[in-house]
C-alpha cells in the first residue's frame, strides 16, 4: 500500500517480504539486535531462519519501503487461540531503522499490520516489549494498544538441562 509523501518528499509503501528480501530483512534485524545488546547470529544462519519463516503458513514479514530502502518492518505470526476461540496475530521484530524514527513510519507500519491481521481473520493483535524499553511502551500506548501485565518465562534449550 502506498502513502502520501512525507515532509521530505518520500513516499513510503508497505508490502509483504518475499524471497528476494532475505538479506534486507536480516540487515534490519541485526540493527535492532545490536541496539538491544544482543549478538546477532552469523549472517548465513540468520538468513536461513528468515527463509524458513517465509516458508511457514501464517508467518510473514511486513516491510515499509521508502525509495527501495527497507525503513521499517515487523513480523506477523498468526495462530489459533483457545482462550479467544479464534485466530490471533502476534507482532514480532517491530523495527524502524534509526534514520527513519520519529517520522511517523512506525505508526504507518503498525496500522498496515493491523489491517493485514484483520484481513487474514485475526481477532486480536498483540506484541511484547522489553520492560526497559519505555519509548516503545509510550509509542504502543499512543496507538491505542492496551497494556497487559504478565511475566515472561523462558529456558534456553541449547544449554544443558
Amino acid at each position: 500500500m502506498a502513502y502520501e509523501k512525507d515532509t521530505r518528499g518520500q513516499s513510503p509503501r508497505t508490502r509483504e517480504a518475499g524471497k528476494g528480501d532475505v538479506r534486507k530483512v536480516g540487515t534490519l534485524l541485526v540493527e535492532i539486535m545490536r541496539e538491544h545488546g544482543i549478538e546477532p547470529p552469523a549472517p548465513t544462519e540468520l538468513e536461513k531462519v528468515i527463509r524458513k519463516i517465509l516458508e511457514q503458513p501464517g508467518h510473514s514479514f511486513l516491510l515499509l519501503e521508502i525509495e527501495d530502502v527497507i525503513a521499517a518492518m515487523c513480523a506477523l505470526v498468526l495462530t489459533w487461540s483457545t482462550w479467544r476461540a479464534s485466530l490471533v496475530c502476534e507482532l514480532q521484530d517491530v523495527v524502524v531503522s534509526a534514520p527513519y524514527r520519529e517520522r511517523g513510519y512506525g505508526r504507518l507500519l503498525l496500522g498496515e499490520a493491523e489491517r493485514s491481521a484483520r484481513g487474514k481473520g485475526a481477532t486480536l493483535l498483540y506484541l511484547s516489549a522489553e520492560s526497559w524499553n519505555l519509548p516503545a511502551h509510550a509509542f504502543y500506548r499512543s496507538l491505542g494498544l492496551s497494556e497487559k501485565t504478565s511475566l515472561y518465562f523462558e529456558r534456553d534449550l541449547t544449554r544443558g538441562s
